[in-house]
């Protein structure tokens, strides 16, 4: 068997490396689009997920939280004891800000002395934390302003203190490098195995094949494995841009490679999936665009997850992308670890299983 494996990865390899249409996309990809791409998306933020640590609880703390929360810019997670409990929720990526409003607020406010608010934001994705930091200025001077005229006041007494976590300077061009490095590994996961197995059909090989000594499951793993080791190995380029772009790596890489693998078997695991249900290259380039934009969609690299409706929010739940976007965003910028991260891998892991088992199905009933 291992023989016979050999010789199905040698095929493989030398028809990927020997096809430079495949060679350009890959480089294409991790590379001129990866830039072009971060240098040009954007997009709004609403329903942020507040989390409030409230030390004054009185009248006017209630009030303040009534005011950051009755529009759909922010949405009341939770209300937690401490900021320590509410800055582990945040670093686990439950929370996009968090509002600490001291003790003794309402009597400051009473007796017209300033006072400070703390407001942490998560930064990992710029666009968030922009528009986060200024809604948090304009609501609370909207709330003091009202509150200091019905207290005869000129001036309110609350300043905002903000400070923006792991991307303190705000710039957009990190996030949306993450996002496009992990749209080029999906692409190139999804259409490779996709077109190379919908290639032996078409050119009639596969009946050749299947005269061989070659089992089933030995022409799935060859499918299947060149395509991983030849996207993880692009990483490798891709880092450098990421790199030369400004983003910073605050991770484990070793991490990063161990998770991306998991996040590629599940791409292939839909391009492997699309093969077995098209009969021609045309048909499952067709079918893999099809799958590809709607998962794009709702992967929160294109428009944040928060502003989407509730039904595609929990859609948003089965795009490989919506998963591994969180990875990279945590990795890169929030230097997370396995302990923050493995809801996604275990997500990525169990969407991966569910193709691969469909696919396997079909490809073996019509082996």
């Amino acid at each position: 068997m291992l023989r016979r494996l050999h010789g199905l990865f040698v095929k493989e390899f030398a028809q990927m490396l020997r096809d430079p249409v495949v060679l350009f996309l890959v480089f294409w990809l991790y590379s001129a689009e990866l830039v072009m791409c971060t240098m040009a998306l954007g997009f709004d933020v609403k329903n942020l997920r507040l989390g409030v640590v409230d030390n004054d609880r009185t009248v006017v703390s209630r009030g303040l939280i009534e005011e950051l929360t009755s529009a759909d810019t922010f949405i009341l997670s939770g209300q937690y004891a401490s900021f320590a409990a509410a800055g582990a929720e945040l670093r686990k990526g439950r929370l996009d800000a968090v509002l600490e409003i001291p003790p003794n607020l309402g009597a400051r406010l009473q007796s017209g002395r300033r006072t400070t608010l703390g407001a942490v934001v998560d930064g990992s994705n710029a666009t968030v934390a922009t528009r986060a930091r200024a809604y948090f200025i304009e609501l609370v001077a909207r709330y003091t302003a009202r509150h200091a005229h019905k207290e005869g006041r000129a001036r309110p007494g609350v300043e905002a203190s903000v400070r923006i976590w792991y991307n303190p300077d705000l710039t957009n061009t990190r996030f949306m490098a993450l996002g496009m490095l992990a749209q080029a590994g999906f692409m190139l996961a999804v259409v490779l195995p996709a077109a190379a197995m919908v290639r032996e059909k078409q050119n009639g090989t596969m009946e050749q094949i299947r005269v061989t000594p070659i089992r089933a499951h030995e022409l799935f793993l060859a499918k299947v494995v060149p395509t991983i080791v030849l996207s993880e190995g692009a990483l490798f380029p891709a880092l450098v841009v990421t790199r030369l772009i400004g983003v910073p790596m605050e991770g484990n890489l070793g991490t990063l490679l161990v998770l991306n693998v998991i996040f590629l078997l599940s791409a292939v695991a839909i391009g492997v999936f699309v093969a077995c249900i098209t009969r021609t290259l045309q048909q499952s380039m067709l079918v893999s665009f099809f799958s590809l934009f709607p998962l794009l969609f709702l992967s929160g690299s294109v428009a944040p997850v928060e502003s989407m409706p509730k039904a595609l929010q929990a859609a948003s739940l089965g795009s490989p992308l919506r998963h591994f976007t969180e990875i990279v965003s945590g990795l890169f910028l929030k230097g997370s670890g396995i302990a923050e991260l493995w809801l996604h891998a275990a997500a990525l892991g169990f969407i991966s299983v569910l193709m691969f088992s469909g696919a396997w199905l079909i490809f073996r009933r019509s082996w």
